[in-house]
């Protein structure tokens, strides 16, 4: 898609009663979307161009018929892929993460983690206008990026975060739970169902926007 082409975004939530609609240029349209929140997958977004029109064409009958479009650049050379053969159980998952950046798992220090959040100064608030609590939601991606990239977990659970933030953001664990379901269901969070209760996983576009 390039950059100065005219798309078109749009979004809608039926449970917030929320509806975005951006028309303008790639980039514009991509930089609202970035502040308010809606990367990754949110969203649908499809060209308005002259490349988003089919070709017509005439059959013999004298119909219209519309054409495939053409997709850029050759086709598709699977023989040019190189392969990747490797011994079942030989890849070191651990040595392959570290190489990648990425943090091994650690257990989490919650008295750790609940001292370092009593002396951090209180984060400023997500400017986002689709957070129906911004002052929470920036202590949320705090804790969450603690966990994420400083003990490499994937999620928390609902009793954890709580205990964290709870007093923080003046919350009981039944408005914890409402604050975190709501910003699943516009999909800033993954929930995760098993065992005693459900844990919560950021959408890494969210994480970032930290």
């Amino acid at each position: 898609m390039s950059s100065s082409e005219t798309v078109r975004f749009s979004y809608r939530s039926h449970q917030e009663s929320i509806e975005v609609v951006l028309q303008g240029e790639a980039d514009w349209v991509n930089s609202i979307r970035s502040q308010m929140g809606l990367n990754g997958t949110l969203g649908f977004t499809r060209p308005l161009g002259p490349a988003a029109e089919q070709p017509k064409t005439s059959d013999e009958s004298g119909s219209q018929s519309s054409l495939q479009p053409t997709l850029p650049g050759p086709p598709p050379d699977p023989s040019r892929i190189p392969s990747v053969v490797r011994t079942v159980g030989d890849l070191d998952l651990s040595a392959k993460a570290a190489e990648l950046g990425m943090s091994s798992q650690t257990d989490t220090d919650m008295a750790a983690l609940a001292e370092f959040l009593d002396e951090v100064e209180t984060p400023e608030p997500v400017t986002n206008i689709l957070s129906s609590d911004p002052q929470a939601e920036a202590w949320l991606q705090l804790v969450l990026t603690m966990v994420v990239r400083e003990h490499g977990h994937t999620s928390m659970s609902l009793s954890d975060i709580e205990k964290l933030i709870g007093d923080k953001v003046n919350k009981s664990t039944a408005e914890v739970k409402i604050f975190l379901d709501r910003l699943w269901r516009i999909g800033k969070l993954e929930r995760i169902h098993g065992g005693v209760e459900d844990h919560y996983a950021p959408n890494p576009s969210w994480l970032e926007s930290h």
